[in-house]
């Protein structure tokens, strides 16, 4: 197929993007879908990030899908961080009329780590109550989803030696596999998808003390998170044949989903950004070499043969917008952990609320801020078209 100034030819996107459809058939985000992200620290750090939420996203850029995260850094299936200064009761009361006030046509469940560290003795106990709150979520009839506690990371001394917990962690894992498979639900076992977290001293460690996940650990499990699903990743490749060996190109692209975040700034030096980056293969240039724009931005330079091998691309206007997506949905997500989880609650709505309990018409104003960063995430999960340009250089590859 041959390329003509200002055509957009998505060879690579109907090889690679459309003929695996199938495998995304198990799990697919539909138009009008409420997500509940529910658990412990591992799902209340997410919001920080915005890598999962994210990756989910950009891949259904015409589909409005509401993402709330309810997550409570120490808390388990029976709701102790909620309690506050009630009983476990209150806390796993609180928990239940959250969610289900919530309407969600999908839940994203992740809990075992605070569990495991009763051992195995506390298995009984924790598959009681995960069979508790599973069956006090069932009214919402949302298609859920299980995800494991990760292995904890061996980062040397003097943090603990983690071959004991770990062993634990296996043993929490298998029961919340069960627990999926006895009632048809998806079950997400990082451990199985990451393959190195019992490392020890990893390359690229997931986690700052072997346990929490940084910003880069957030960006490596979203593709984790994807392909336990059954979601085939969306490849931003394209193909551009060029006629008669010119020393110019233009063309427009307008791509069916944006590329995958870039990554974070804390990504160790030993990362990648995996085995399916963004790719840009021009066949037919005259041999020299060439400087990629994109809107008039330097992004690349590459010799002739190295385009018609293909080039992979990291940064651009596309990168530029979807980390705008990310940042945006990280605002989002805080206005509405201020909605939900105001500091000062107890004087809002506690035993103290007769001090400032005038001060909680406050709170409802936080949804309209909150709608119009979903308006602006609507905006910027759609591809817009970028004019490319390559152009003969002098200039030396470094």
């Amino acid at each position: 197929m041959s390329c003509t100034p200002w055509l957009l030819v998505p060879l690579c996107w109907i090889a690679f993007a459309q003929a695996p459809a199938q495998a995304a058939e198990r799990f697919e985000l539909v138009d009008g879908d409420h997500v509940v992200l529910l658990g412990n620290t591992l799902i209340e750090r997410e919001q920080r990030y915005g890598y999962w939420e994210a990756l989910l996203t950009l891949r259904y850029p015409h589909r409005r899908i509401q993402f709330r995260n309810l997550g409570w850094s120490g808390d388990t299936v029976w709701g102790d961080a909620r309690a506050g200064f009630g009983s476990a009761a209150d806390g796993f009361r609180q928990l239940k009329e959250h969610v289900l006030a919530l309407q969600p046509s999908v839940i994203i469940i992740g809990y075992g780590l605070n569990e495991s560290f009763a051992g195995e003795a506390g298995l009984p106990r924790f598959r009681e109550g995960l069979r508790v709150l599973l069956d006090a979520l069932a009214p919402s009839k949302a298609r859920t989803v299980l995800l494991s506690p990760l292995s904890q990371e061996d980062l040397g001394r003097p943090l603990p030696d983690p071959a004991k917990h770990n062993q634990d962690l296996r043993r929490y894992r298998a029961a919340l596999r069960a627990a999926a498979q006895e009632r048809g639900l998806d079950f997400i076992d990082f451990d199985a998808l990451l393959g190195d977290g019992a490392k020890s001293n990893p390359p690229a460690p997931l986690t700052d003390n072997g346990i929490h996940l940084t910003a880069f650990g957030y960006w490596r499990t979203g593709a984790a998170l994807e392909r336990g699903l059954g979601l085939t990743p969306l490849p931003w490749h394209y193909e551009i044949d060029l006629e008669g060996k010119p020393r110019s190109a233009e063309f427009k692209i307008t791509a069916k989903a944006l590329p995958l975040p870039p990554l974070p700034a804390d990504a160790p030096r030993s990362a990648s950004a995996g085995s399916d980056p963004s790719l840009l293969r021009v066949r037919g240039l005259a041999p020299g070499t060439y400087q990629l724009k994109i809107d008039g931005q330097p992004v690349a330079l590459a010799t002739q043969a190295e385009w018609n091998a293909g080039v992979h691309l990291m940064r651009g206007p596309e990168w530029d917008q979807v980390e705008r997506l990310r940042q945006t949905i990280v605002e989002k997500n805080r206005l509405y952990f201020y909605r939900w989880r105001p500091q000062n609650e107890t004087y809002l709505f506690g035993f103290r609320k007769h001090e400032q309990g005038q001060n909680a018409r406050e709170i409802p104003q936080f949804d309209p801020l909150v709608a119009e960063r979903e308006e602006e995430i609507a905006r910027l999960r759609i591809p817009v078209t970028h004019k490319y340009e390559l152009v003969r250089t002098d200039e030396k590859i470094r």
